[in-house]
């Protein structure tokens, strides 16, 4: 399939285009009105635009719509012998609209390659002055810069011409407009017929030019010079430069002035390359589009505006154009050197004549750039970029609806900004109306993360959407398919480098030399977290991963790593056990497929229990549901309950003691300096010293995998969950079996996502999984770990006593009705232990959950006089001896 028909298959699938009616596909679905209005060029289209050009208005590139289709130009077109420059010409042709007959013998297609980096890249490549210019064409998002000169080239004074243009057809013409790049120019010429060459940037003079120009039209005795039209793009510096050259150029005796697509540099950044794509699918007679005459003569005055050398100039000067358009203008307001003055016109009756009465209401100018609107919250926030006349730069503000809607309110919010605001209320009115028509939407995302009806990962200055890579706009916002949307947030939790040509996975042979199983195991969970709620919407849960082991044993350093995968330095976590009821509840709802860490949560400080996290909490977070509910503000009964996002895992010295329905959806394992081997040490260090910046784009690698790692891990997990139970003898819980199918699917796509991981890793990390899910088993049915492994060694010193030890008064259970009761006195209990070989459980820790025993329920702690005449009473732990016949108490 050629790219004309990938470029309308893909519009038809976007937009749903019902009818092609001669020339044009129409009654598509507007993406800003939902109305199927809709409508493109039925062949080559490069605009599609909205039918209600008075009540919506919206309109936008295929290009900009379809940026996959017109990214990586040299494999699309090869190059060939009998055509070099195939992709150059397909990228000047079918991207920028540009007619090669203008163009052919003035550019090359050339390589290009990044002096730091490496990366290389075709490119279009024109020559100008001892220099040349080059733009890059496939993938330019992986470079610095997408253009740039010839280094240490000369080109600065210089002029580019298209064919059909040169220093004899030039001193002839009226005007010539000089344009700020190469396809501006050939826009101009192309679709307006003018007389155009491109300076190739704002910055410098055309000297050289102009004294060739010059040379010339003295040789061929040329009295009348050509009027110079300085038609730079929209933004201060073509404004600042454009002056700066027209009063050069008029010292020098030429008549100059400039062109601009909107006055002073302000609005949408439209170059004239862009209008050359509206003019190319303009509906209508192209003498009436955006390149027709009429058009051009509305620049020109734009451009008369924009140069106006006092306030009073640039009045005149929109009040004539006004009148000669039959239009009265009684006020209107007025930006003249970064400046808002409101301009009163009175008519003389008797002259026709127009007197005009200026007033400064603004030390600065401000602009609208978009509008922020929460529906969940009900509010509605703009945004403005607000320019001062004494300073550099400029200022990009929010406002609420109310500051802009109150003069008073207004003036308080621009005094924060050292701005000040004396207009009147009817004064702001009419701004704001003017400035907020078409205004653009832009939605807050109120956390980091995935949203899912985006189906795009907004990073903060980075997004991913379908497997594109988005950088965030001028604006602080994303463009996402047919959304604009942004963090509502300003705290960045992420710093990711992202690279798709420089991303190497070499820290994953560390992983395992340091961690093993356990830290694939760990690297699994991290990627399942990564789409977490494609599988909550699927499963309807996600397992939770504890990490348990002793200070020193590397799970903090396991930990850090992974977050440095996600672009999170210096991160393991939060205790809850410090955290307040809305921090913890704030932090579970501040991420969306992203994990979230519970430090050393298991842990009794001696603290008050109601101080204390309880466990139990995790049970509403296993499905996704709400970790808190609040009250909206309004007028109503309306409350909001955010959904939970993320993933859950915990890490701590011990497991943590909660209810069965808790325990049976934990994924556990253990890290200890057991597993430790040759070079583990040294490549636990390599991880900690691992720069941020050389795996944080390992996050973005892996949210473009989005359609690939699903389809594999749905696949497998349904194996799993068939089979787990099959292969693992006694393993028969549907639920630890589910979370751990989760698991394990997760790490069989491991080798997808990672080429350098090896096949016997994922086995024996898939048979690691399978011992865990059947321990965790056993455990959610019974006793904590710590309890369980007490009363194991417990029934082992019993069962390596003589049968006269009870009667004597030398067993371990020092109560007389041994049938009924256990009586353990917990130093003697610790003292066998060493002597018989084995290491006891941390007593400290044991007694805060012997209580909870349950195949021995606890009675009391209390003295206890046990059998034999030479025994003495003894502090000890009693529990209840289960009858045979009889289930433990769960």
């Amino acid at each position: 399939m050629n790219l004309a028909d990938e470029v309308i298959k893909a519009l038809k699938r976007d937009f749903g285009f019902k009818k092609v009616r001669g020339k044009w596909m129409q009654e598509g679905t507007c993406p800003q009105c939902s109305k199927r209005e809709a409508y493109c060029a039925a062949q080559e289209p490069k605009i599609v635009r909205c039918g209600r050009a008075e009540r919506c208005g919206w309109e936008d590139t295929v290009r900009n719509l379809l940026p996959d289709l017109f990214e990586d130009w040299s494999k699309r077109f090869p190059a060939t012998e009998t055509n070099p420059d195939a992709a150059a010409e397909a990228y000047l042709s079918h991207e920028r609209g540009l007619d090669l007959r203008l163009l052919r013998g003035k550019f090359s297609q050339e390589l290009f390659q990044d002096r730091e980096t490496g990366q290389t890249s075709a490119t279009v490549r024109f020559p100008i002055g001892d220099s040349y210019w080059e733009r890059i064409i496939d993938k330019p998002g992986r470079f610095a810069k997408k253009a740039h000169f010839k280094y240490r080239g000369s080109w600065a004074g210089h002029c580019w011409m298209p064919n059909g243009t040169d220093l004899a057809s030039l001193a002839r013409a009226d005007r010539i407009w000089i344009a700020e790049g190469i396809f501006d120019a050939v826009a101009l010429a192309q679709g307006a017929k003018l007389a155009a060459v491109s300076n190739m940037s704002v910055n410098p003079y055309p000297e050289h030019f102009l004294k060739s120009l010059g040379d010339y039209l003295q040789a061929e005795g040329i009295a009348t010079r050509p009027k110079l039209v300085f038609a730079f793009d929209v933004g201060a510096a073509g404004v600042f430069y454009a002056k700066k050259h027209i009063k050069r150029a008029f010292s020098e005796g030429w008549e100059a002035t400039a062109a601009q697509v909107r006055p002073d540099g302000e609005g949408t950044k439209l170059d004239w390359n862009d209008l050359l794509l509206r003019q190319q699918s303009f509906a209508g007679d192209a003498k009436d589009g955006p390149l027709g005459p009429e058009k051009i003569e509305e620049y020109l005055h734009n451009g008369a505006i924009t140069i106006a050398a006092t306030a009073v100039q640039k009045a005149r000067l929109i009040i004539d154009r006004a009148q000669a358009g039959a239009r009265a203008m009684s006020s209107f307001d007025m930006r003249h050197d970064n400046r808002l003055f409101w301009v009163h016109v009175k008519t003389d009756e008797d002259t026709g004549g127009s007197q005009i009465n200026l007033t400064e209401i603004a030390n600065c100018a401000f602009r609208l750039l978009y509008r922020e609107r929460d529906e969940i919250a009900d509010e509605t926030t703009y945004f403005l970029k607000i320019d001062f006349p004494d300073r550099a730069g400029e200022v990009k503000a929010r406002f609420s609806s109310a500051a802009c809607a109150n003069a008073g309110e207004f003036k308080k919010r621009l005094m924060a900004f050292a701005g000040m605001w004396s207009g009147s209320g009817e004064q702001l009115d009419r701004l704001m109306k003017n400035q907020t028509r078409r205004l653009k939407v832009v939605e807050p995302i109120g956390f980091t993360g995935y949203s899912q009806p985006h189906r795009a990962w907004l990073f903060g200055d980075l997004a991913v959407h379908q497997g594109r890579v988005l950088k965030v706009n001028a604006e602080n916002y994303f463009d996402v398919g047919k959304h604009a949307v942004k963090l509502r947030t300003s705290e960045r939790m992420l710093q990711i480098e992202y690279d798709p040509d420089q991303l190497t996975f070499a820290w994953l042979e560390d992983i395992w030399t340091a961690y093993g199983t356990r830290g694939l195991i760990a690297l699994a969970f991290w990627v399942m977290s990564i789409f977490a709620v494609q599988i909550r919407d699927r499963h309807k849960s996600l397992g939770f991963l504890e990490i348990t082991g002793q200070p020193g044993s590397g799970k903090s350093t396991l930990v850090e790593f992974l977050w440095k995968l996600l672009g999170r330095v210096g991160y393991e976590g939060f205790d809850p056990n410090k955290a307040t009821r809305a921090f913890l509840a704030r932090s579970m709802v501040k991420v969306a497929n992203l994990p979230v860490g519970l430090i050393e949560s298991g842990r009794d400080d001696g603290r008050s229990h109601s101080r204390l996290f309880d466990p139990n909490e995790l049970l509403v977070l296993y499905n996704g549901r709400s970790p808190r509910g609040i009250g909206r503000k309004s007028g109503g009964f309306e409350t909001e309950e955010p959904p939970f996002l993320g993933s859950i895992y915990l890490m701590q010295n011990e497991r943590i003691d909660a209810i069965p329905a808790v325990l049976e959806r934990l994924m556990s394992m253990a890290i200890d300096k057991s597993l430790w081997g040759p070079g583990t040490k040294e490549a636990a260090q390599r991880l900690e010293g691992w720069p941020l910046e050389d795996c944080s784009g390992t996050i973005v690698h892996l949210a473009r995998q989005e359609a690939n790692f699903l389809k594999f891990f749905f696949d497998r997990f349904t194996f799993h969950d068939s089979n787990m139970g099959k292969r693992v003898d006694g393993l028969t819980n549907a639920r630890p079996i589910k979370c751990h199918s989760q698991l394990a699917a997760a790490i069989e796509a491991l080798p997808k996502l990672f080429p350098n991981c090896r096949p016997e890793w994922v086995e024996q990390t898939l048979a690691e999984v399978d011992r865990m899910a059947l321990d965790r088993q056993q455990s959610a049915g019974g006793d904590h770990p710590l309890v369980a492994d007490f009363w194991e060694k417990v029934d082992y010193l019993i069962g390596r006593e003589g049968p006269t030890d009870g009667e004597e008064g030398k067993s371990l259970n020092r109560h007389r009705k041994t049938d009924d009761f256990v009586a353990i006195n917990l130093p003697d209990f610790e003292a066998r232990c060493r002597h018989a070989g084995i290491f006891p459980p941390p007593l400290d820790q044991l007694k805060k959950l012997l209580r909870g025993s349950k195949s021995r329920r606890w009675i009391a702690t209390k003295a206890v006089n046990p059998p034999g005449t030479d025994s003495k009473a003894q502090q000890c732990w009693i529990f209840e001896q289960p009858k045979a016949g009889k289930a433990p108490i769960i």
